[in-house]
């Protein structure tokens, strides 16, 4: 669900993430952090500098089999109530209180498109639309209304999903109303057993289901994915099984062949039931059994299809063509049938150490690119598992056209050289030390876990055969796992891999680059010469030491003050320091999250207080500094130093400000205050980081048509503002920032601390964090600089605009309005914002997609710009068909003179509400960040920080007219920017 926010329609934030990927971090005096040389190799492997070359005879690493007899057993946890009904239908049951007030419901159906027959085809994903327009007990579209009625989000992939290998139903309800809960049982037990599927309301959602098609397989990522499907699954039980389903077999669609789908499949012994949240378990219990128990299959239960995937043994490549992909990439992957013998132990023992084994060699291959020595841009651990019985991990590498070749053969020489030279005792550590703090994490995080993380894994038990131990059973047994990993045990799991598998080489380059890519045959030849092919052993290496940096000698603040007192809401009793370089730092303790700190930092300013000839470099910045580093160390060092820690930073500069916004895990903290400190004192610009950043940004600045989306935005920045602080580079100006440039800008924004603003929420004691606030940022460096920014954005174009633009291949369109309207930094607007973005969305939903079936996700998003005058903008997006776009964009403005003629009915009033009362009640870390913020250095354009710990009582302050009456000021007639998307 969209919220609204006080920002500019384009948000600016650049992403400078620093994260375990990050760029490098730096070392002062004389703390342990300079890189050394570690020529540590794993016991049998050659140093570096040896050669090898594969002849008769090749070379193998010494491998030694994991020890599957000693392992703890993944029992299941007694916390869970769980039973199987006579009828075989399976339910499991949790009581947790996170977040509370609410429910997340599942029903799993272990069928999906695999188990269509020929007459079938994309029927399984038609039959979960068909579930929602008419059951016995809601007929037609009642159950939407019903929904709604209390809150529960309805729209495009919400509610369920459907796979090749099963169909999924989602649920969540607010649990102060115990017939609530009831309703919401109700809606999975004739999801299971009462569906109608109207031949009418087959003919009705036909049009929903292919704009669903259409912006699934008419898209780049949807034919390159269908090319990746077909090479990996064609041969198979799966070929020609995909869950949408083609053009030809959802326009064919009749009830006969659902009906006999859902009488075959969805039935009470191929079923489960999942409840976890609020409620009592064992009446809970109760309740699934008298609603379920009479459930009884509705035909002969068919055969289960046996959908075993063996991939061939043999090398195999493919080189596919789009012209519609900006960047070309290959994947080589070792895929193998999903292991299903063993014990359940063993198996997740061997995919943490393979997991193990593939990181390390990702690593490798990522910090070559880092570095500027290798043919690609990037390089990640990847899967093509996507049925159940295909396990195939692999390397993915992004790359021009005329380097793809050289692209895969440094994948293959990885591969390679960890079969002959093995992995060596320190990246072994930092990999298990990696993993071992994620485990960390999730311990920590135990008692707030959520409920539907905990109904998810539920799913997964259910469909994939997951354990369900206990929080303590689970960190013990990977703990375990990871104290007996050794380079012989990781070897053993990559190398019998890669010596069994066939290797498949999957290669997509633009149209315009694919002349420069060789045939299939000559990546197949790549693969055939690994053996004879010479290699040496990689240089090990730098490790780096405790500490980012030699920590400042703190300083006091000068002053502190409460904020709010808790007594509305007890977890929201920020604290604020303030010190003498003019930093303020907010400090609120929570128990949403355990083991967790977010935290944002602003500052205003932003692009608006730039030259025009520095905006380039400005929006260029934050995203080329997270490649480059900090300080002294290079990208790799730091992404060694932060591969064992849990700390996200990002900072970016938008049009009114610059900022940071990240978390970590409270025993990291300390490191993301220091990684705060060091970006804004010793930023790095990577020549090699830079130049790659261009050279991925440059063909949608060249061509936008390439990308819909792109292009639709691009007109509409272009009609709606006349200042390029809005607008997206183009060619001219990407080829103009400089590295110099670049640095300069970012020390600009980020290098005076005098007007910065932070607030830290989550699970920390305050006054350690006092003291590292004290240190790392009461020690920036200040000049007093503080610039003025009315954070008011331009007056909207008068009249109404209409552009059409041609981008993308493909059978798809698209219309998006913009609309212009005064607002106001009441919280009242904000509250009134949420609500009238739920009425137009349930609007065009109800009539666009439900009635006139033209679209599959039409939403509406309302933002609330800042300053004293801040305007309401309103976005409207509907995807559709080309030959439909005229009815689309005649029915919104239709939809939208009624509400402004007529009023917002009461129901449609009511349910809007509803939806925003539960999210209300919902808090988040980043939340209470932005709202302090917000408060702090925005405050003629928000509403004091008080308003938003009563936003319940501004909620029931706010009528059905007077909703209508914001739609009538917000959404005024005529005055509109609307872009067509059509294909080329």
């Amino acid at each position: 669900m969209l919220g609204v926010s006080r920002r500019p329609v384009r948000s600016r934030l650049l992403g400078i993430t620093i994260v375990a990927a990050l760029a490098a971090a730096a070392c002062t005096g004389s703390s342990n952090t300079t890189p050394t040389t570690d020529r540590d190799s794993a016991p049998g492997t050659e140093q570096s500098g040896t050669e090898q070359s594969g002849t008769e005879g090749r070379p193998r690493t010494e491998i030694v089999e994991p020890d599957e007899g000693a392992l703890l057993l993944l029992e299941i946890d007694p916390a869970i109530v769980t039973g199987t009904l006579d009828n075989g239908l399976q339910y499991f049951i949790r009581a947790n209180d996170n977040p509370g007030s609410r429910v997340e419901m599942r029903l799993t159906i272990n069928a999906g498109a695999a188990f269509q027959t020929e007459d079938q085809g994309g029927g399984a994903h038609f039959l979960e639309h068909m579930l929602f327009n008419g059951t016995e007990q809601f007929p037609e579209n009642e159950l939407i209304a019903v929904l709604r009625s209390f809150g529960a989000g309805f729209g495009a992939d919400i509610n369920a999903y459907t796979s090749y290998d099963e169909t999924v139903y989602e649920l969540t309800m607010p649990t102060a109303d115990p017939s609530t809960v009831e309703t919401g049982l109700d809606v999975l037990q004739q999801w299971l057993s009462a569906a109608i599927i109207d031949p009418a309301q087959v003919e009705a959602e036909r049009g929903v289901v292919l704009d669903e098609w259409r912006g699934s397989a008419q898209s780049a990522n949807g034919r390159v994915f269908d090319e990746i499907q077909k090479f990996f699954l064609d041969g198979s039980p799966y070929e020609n099984r995909k869950p949408i389903g083609t053009n030809d077999e959802i326009s064919r669609t009749t009830e006969g062949p659902l009906r006999a789908f859902y009488d075959d499949w969805y039935r009470p012994d191929n079923a489960s039931v999942i409840v976890v949240g609020d409620i009592n378990a064992q009446e809970m219990e109760r309740q699934i059994i008298e609603r379920f128990d009479p459930a009884t299959a509705r035909s002969d239960s068919p055969e289960r299809p046996d959908l075993t995937v063996e991939p061939s043994s043999d090398a195999r490549a493919l080189v596919f063509a789009d012209p519609d992909v900006p960047e070309g990439f290959a994947f080589v992957t070792l895929p193998l049938a999903a292991r299903t013998t063993g014990s359940r132990e063993a198996v997740v023992q061997r995919d943490i150490l393979e997991g193990l084994a593939f990181d390390i060699i990702g690593t490798r291959l990522s910090n070559d690119a880092l570095r500027g020595d290798a043919p690609f841009d990037a390089a990640l651990v990847d899967s093509s598992g996507f049925v159940r019985s295909l396990s195939a991990p692999e390397i993915f590498v992004s790359a021009d056209g005329a380097d793809l070749e050289a692209s895969t053969q440094a994948v293959l020489d990885a591969y390679e050289r960890v079969r002959r030279f093995g992995f060596t005792t320190a990246e072994v550590a930092r990999a298990v030390e990696a993993r071992r703090s994620d485990a960390e994490v999730n311990y920590d995080g135990r008692n707030s876990r959520q409920d539907a993380s905990y109904a998810d894994e539920y799913v997964r038990h259910v469909l994939e055969g997951e354990s369900l131990p206990t929080g303590q059973r689970w960190f013990d047994f990977v703990t375990d796992v990871l104290d007996r990993a050794t380079p012989e045990t990781l070897a053993f799991m990559f190398v019998t891999r890669y010596e069994t598998a066939g290797p498949h080489i999957f290669v997509t380059a633009p149209a315009d680059e694919i002349g420069a890519v060789p045939a299939a045959g000559i990546f197949v030849a790549q693969i055939e010469s690994m053996p004879t092919r010479k290699l040496q052993t990689r240089e090990s290496e730098a490790a780096v030491g405790n500490s980012l940096l030699d920590p400042p000698d703190p300083v006091e603040e000068a002053s502190s003050e409460v904020l709010a007192d808790g007594s509305d809401i007890s977890f929201v009793a920020p604290v604020l320091l303030t010190f003498e370089n003019g930093v303020r730092v907010a400090f609120n303790t929570t128990p949403i999250t355990d083991g967790a700190v977010y935290f944002e930092g602003r500052s205003p300013g932003g692009t608006s207080a730039l030259a025009d000839e520095d905006v380039a470099a400005a929006e260029v910045a934050a995203r080329v500094v997270e490649g480059s580093g900090v300080g002294v160390f290079d990208p790799v060092a730091i992404a060694a130093f932060l591969s064992d820690k849990e700390v996200f930073l990002d900072a970016g500069i938008d049009v009114f400000t610059e900022g940071f916004l990240g978390s970590s895990a409270t025993s990291d903290l300390e490191t993301a205050f220091q990684l705060i400190h060091l970006t804004m004192t010793q930023p790095r610009v990577d020549a090699v980081t830079l130049e790659q950043y261009i050279d991925d940004e440059l063909p949608l600045a060249e061509d936008p048509s390439i990308n819909p989306n792109y292009a639709q935005f691009k007109a509409l920045t272009e009609i709606r503002y006349d200042d390029l602080r809005y607008q997206l580079l183009d060619v001219d100006d990407l080829n103009s920032v400089t590295a110099t440039a670049v640095e300069r800008v970012f020390l600009d924004r980020f290098g005076d601390a005098s007007d910065w603003t932070f607030s830290f929420s989550g699970d920390f004691d305050i006054g350690a964090a006092t003291d590292l606030a004290r240190t790392y940022l009461g020690t920036l460096p200040a000049t007093g600089r503080f610039e003025p920014v009315d954070y008011v954005e331009p007056p909207a174009p008068e009249g109404a605009i209409v552009e059409t633009v041609q981008a993308g291949e493909g059978d798809r369109a698209g219309v998006l309005f913009l609309i212009t309207g005064p607002g106001t930094a009441a919280r009242r607007d904000d509250i009134a914002a949420r609500v009238v973005q739920e009425v137009l969305t349930a609007r065009l939903t109800d009539v666009i997609r439900e009635e006139l079936g033209e679209s599959y996700s039409p939403f509406a998003s309302i933002e609330l710009t800042g300053g004293a005058r801040p305007l309401a903008e309103t976005v409207l997006s509907i995807s559709t068909g080309p030959d439909l776009v005229d009815n689309v964009s005649t029915a919104v403005l239709e939809q939208l003179a009624d509400i402004r003629e007529n009023g917002v009915p009461a129901n449609e009033f009511a349910s809007a509400a509803e939806t925003i009362r539960n999210a209300l009640e919902l808090f988040s870390n980043q939340q209470i960040n932005d709202e302090i913020l917000d408060a702090l250095v925005d405050p003629a354009g928000n509403a004091a920080l008080n308003d938003f710990l009563q936003q319940a009582e501004v909620l029931d302050s706010i009528s059905r007219n007077d909703i209508t009456g914001f739609v009538r000021r917000w959404v005024p007639e005529g005055q509109y920017i609307e872009i067509r998307v059509l294909p080329r």
